[in-house]
């Protein structure tokens, strides 16, 4: 209780602070692995557990050769990297399937890392964790990822560190194993950062913001954040950014979701959307984990009988399914289902930008 209640005060203090101011390309990157670390991993990552946590692993013979035949398969990981907005936002890439690929995932967010070496990530997108951290180990137990980082870990900016913080927990928690995450330096548990003091223990989606901001006239005690999906833009490339909103407490989250959703953007923000403002709402409700909304024709694109924008359509779904807890979401018009690309419920995505740029 005292993690969160102190998180909540530093996202409350850094408010004035932030206010101040579809990756669906081609192919997925490959890129080469980082040198062997130490790795402690979930089955989720399709790892077998250590008997210790954080502890080294032996470098033998067989676990060369197993390493070498997973090399040859890879496996899609989510980063969360900052684009040139200053937005945390994920981005997909496809890694060597190996043991404690959660490891790995981790060690590619690093600046001057792996990933920037390969030039892997397009112009414009940097790495969040400090250079030269490594990564010393990664437990994974009952739900909790407890990760072993090394002290240049703790030579960031202090205006990063809430930056820092969501994009490990939202990297670490994009696998169903994980639900919250701890950080360790040094194999000591750290329990809070040392600039900010922003707690650093049980950190979860729900209680670790990412690109926070405030509904207008929002007061901060009669609040809450539901986390909606905008459109931000690189160039000729358009991808989803999470974005934590700060709104009036109300009982029907599946509501306020999409009442922020059709709200749009802060004017103050550089993001966009394709949901239109004059968007009606018929009905939301959440049925043995599917969202049934039904919307107004508003929704169908212009001159488009039974056409919907995919943008918005995943905006919707993203969002819906962020803050529900739902697995898919049911989609219709004025009663009928009557949307070419969501004739079925649509599921969420297990990447949120799942191709690479």
């Amino acid at each position: 209780m005292r993690g969160n209640a102190l998180r909540m005060m530093s996202i409350v203090a850094l408010i004035p602070l932030l206010l101040s101011g579809c990756l669906f390309g081609p192919e997925t990157p490959e890129i080469d692995p980082p040198p062997d670390t130490t790795s402690v991993d979930s089955e989720e990552a399709g790892i077998e557990q250590a008997e210790e946590p954080l502890q080294e692993a032996d470098e033998s013979e067989a676990d060369t050769e197993e390493d070498e035949a997973a090399a040859s398969e890879t496996q899609e990981v989510e980063l969360y990297v900052k684009d040139s907005a200053g937005y945390v936002v994920p981005y997909s890439v496809a890694i060597p399937k190996t043991e404690g690929i959660a490891q790995k995932q981790l060690a590619y967010m690093v600046k001057g890392g792996e990933i920037e070496e390969a030039g892997a990530l397009p112009e414009g997108f940097t790495p969040l964790l400090p250079e030269g951290t490594e990564i010393l180990g990664l437990d994974i137990q009952d739900g909790t990822a407890t990760v072993d980082l090394s002290k240049e870990f703790l030579n960031y900016e202090q205006s990063e560190e809430e930056n820092i913080l969501s994009a490990i927990t939202w990297a670490l928690t994009s696998w169903d194993s994980v639900d919250k995450v701890n950080l360790w330096i040094n194999g000591d548990p750290l329990e809070e950062m040392p600039k900010g003091k922003t707690p650093s223990t049980d950190m979860t989606r729900e209680n670790t913001a990412i690109n926070i901001e405030v509904a207008k006239g929002v007061h901060i005690s009669d609040s809450m954040p539901v986390t909606l999906y905008f459109l931000g833009q690189e160039g000729e490339t358009t991808y989803f950014v999470p974005v934590t909103r700060m709104v009036p407490r109300g009982d029907n989250v599946a509501e306020v979701t999409i009442e922020q959703l059709i709200a749009g953007p802060l004017q103050s923000s550089q993001l966009n959307t394709e949901i239109l403002d004059n968007l009606e709402v018929n009905e939301i409700t959440v049925e043995d984990r599917t969202v049934v909304a039904d919307f107004g024709e508003q929704l169908l694109e212009y001159g488009q009988e039974n056409k919907v924008s995919d943008h918005a359509i995943q905006s919707i779904v993203l969002s819906l399914t962020e803050n529900t807890g739902a697995e898919q979401v049911k989609i219709s018009v004025n009663g009928e289902s009557a949307v070419a690309q969501a004739a079925e419920p649509v599921s969420r995505p297990t990447k949120v930008n799942p191709i690479g740029l």
